[in-house]
């Protein structure tokens, strides 16, 4: 990604700001700031810590840009499940569907030697 993808995410994504204000508060056109987000126009140092400022990060930060994972919360609220609550970090559904038959597996596996145990 380009630093004018960078601060178009940033913005969009987790600033929730419109190119309006944020042209405003630089001080340029709504044009003179899509031709930064659209990468025409290249960043000045001096720009990309005014940027910084009116984002609320550290420079580095829209350099180095990366979305962040998302985050799933799965909850298994049925019987026996014992308030297990599952997150998931940035996995595909077929990643979840893999590690909830493994837990299936293992619990499964838990109660057969519990049972073997207890007839011992």
């Amino acid at each position: 990604m380009k630093v004018g993808d960078n601060i178009r995410d940033i913005r969009e994504k987790e600033k929730k700001l419109s190119k309006e204000n944020v042209a405003k508060a630089l001080g340029i056109t709504p044009k003179a700031y899509s031709n930064i987000e659209n990468n025409v126009a290249d960043v000045s140092v001096s720009r990309l810590y005014e940027l910084a400022e009116i984002f609320g990060v550290a420079p580095e930060y829209i350099l180095n840009y990366q979305e962040k994972s998302s985050f799933t919360n799965h909850f298994n609220n049925y019987e026996g499940n014992q308030g297990v609550n599952i997150m998931y970090q940035g996995c595909s559904s077929e990643q979840i569907k893999n590690i909830e038959e493994q837990i299936i597996k293992s619990k499964k596996e838990t109660s057969r030697l519990q049972a073997k145990t207890r007839e011992n």
